[in-house]
């Protein structure tokens, strides 16, 4: 068994497709019918898919939502460029978290670094 797919629910897929592509760097898989946005990212598949008229998208407690974590060896280059097109981060020791517009939880980390917290 393996992950074949994450899916991620939201709102406006085609407005979720732009700021997936245009600021966090992920790359078009297939687009189907500007309902089903299939995208990769570092060899990881991610589907955008419509939240559901009325319903939540994702719980407003980071800790009762599940978090994308993505890695990067440069955590300064990578926070600073997601800074500069619109992303707010909040640092948290040696990582950074920030949400997507429609409010799923990310964490940026370097996955070399100690995260034990000891």
């Amino acid at each position: 068994m393996h992950v074949g797919h994450l899916e991620l629910p939201v709102r406006d897929p085609m407005a979720s497709l732009a700021w997936y592509t245009d600021v966090l760097d992920f790359e078009l898989e297939v687009n189907q019918g500007d309902t089903f946005i299939w995208l990769v990212c570092g060899g990881t598949t991610v589907m955008l898919r419509p939240s559901g008229e009325g319903r939540p998208v994702v719980s407003p407690d980071p800790d009762a939502a599940p978090n994308v974590v993505l890695y990067t060896t440069d955590l300064d280059a990578t926070s600073k460029r997601l800074a500069g097109r619109g992303v707010e981060l909040e640092r948290r020791d040696r990582c950074f978290h920030f949400r997507d517009p429609d409010g799923h939880w990310f964490q940026l980390v370097d996955p070399g670094d100690d995260h034990s917290g000891a």
